[in-house]
């Protein structure tokens, strides 16, 4: 077994992975089984590591990936000790459809391509084909050692592909769901949603609070990551809002990394890491459970 803590073995615009440990210090301490609906990168998943989880995402070709990686991650790191870094030998398997390889081949292309294209930016067109350039990058592909950590922590990960509330299907009380959609337009790669041939929009947005308030009168306790914009307060407005500051990596200009997001909860928050989650108004010690801006509703 890898003694390698587990961690995004891909690049994923919004991921998480410099502030997932934080983010898990103001998950609740206890729950049965843990939903993540907007998978990902997975660094959230691979820093709460529960012992029981449902995750799905839009992306089917990245859902296959972790499957393959859970399931037999020796054979996904075979195939790639078989793929060139050359230009020539990205294009060629950028061209070939994910849908004409088996499970295993499907993965280490998926793995190839996010970590030899430019800026390791997943980005399909309206066809639903992955169409980012060459990278030029010459360095390691992947990690063997990583792909042992990430396959036991998803050893017991059921995976569904589609749309968010399939994932949720069957969450109950006492269970807990971290949701990480697309963010409401900030501008720029801050709302990048390419990862798929649809996208999500505003009405998906909306009816992604909707399904947060029928949660919590189901009394299922959940979090979701989104944009500081009055449109997603007024969404959330009666739930508790942190402010938490992040960077987004794969934006091209340097000073537009830095940005404000919001973590919106529906139960008291553990907050642990104070410098990195300031509350408007609020000065934190360590593990104090704070009712944040507004105030969360009753469960």
């Amino acid at each position: 077994m890898s003694t390698i803590r587990a961690r995004s073995f891909v690049k994923w615009a919004g991921g998480k992975q410099g502030i997932a440990r934080a983010l898990v210090g103001m998950f609740p301490p206890k729950y049965h089984r843990y939903y993540e609906p907007f998978l990902g990168g997975g660094s959230v998943l691979f820093a709460a590591s529960p012992k029981c989880a449902v995750c799905g995402d839009e992306n089917e070709w990245l859902l296959g990936c972790y499957t393959a990686i859970r399931d037999n991650w020796r054979g996904v790191a075979a195939v790639l000790d078989t793929l060139p870094n050359t230009k020539e030998d990205y294009l060629r398997i950028r061209g070939i459809r994910p849908n004409t390889l088996d499970l295993i081949h499907r993965a280490a292309h998926f793995i190839y391509l996010n970590k030899t294209c430019f800026r390791g930016l997943f980005r399909v067109n309206r066809h639903g084909q992955f169409n980012v350039p060459y990278g030029e990058y010459d360095r390691r592909y992947y990690d063997p050692n990583e792909l042992v950590a990430v396959a036991e922590v998803i050893k017991n990960v059921e995976f569904r592909a589609g749309d968010f509330e399939r994932t949720l299907d069957g969450i109950a009380e006492g269970d807990f769901a971290y949701l990480d959609p697309p963010y409401y337009k900030l501008g720029g790669y801050s709302d990048f949603n390419r990862y798929t041939k649809g996208q999500f929009r505003e009405n998906d947005h909306i009816r992604l609070a909707t399904v947060c308030r029928e949660l919590h009168e189901r009394k299922v306790m959940w979090a979701v990551s989104n944009s500081d914009t009055e449109f997603v307060r007024q969404l959330f407005a009666g739930f508790t809002m942190v402010k938490v500051s992040n960077r987004r990596e794969i934006n091209l200009n340097s000073q537009d990394r830095d940005i404000q997001e919001l973590l919106i909860v529906n139960y008291p928050v553990p907050i642990r890491q104070p410098t990195l989650f300031p509350v408007e108004g609020n000065e934190l010690e360590d593990e104090e459970l704070v009712e944040g801006e507004t105030g969360t509703a009753n469960m």
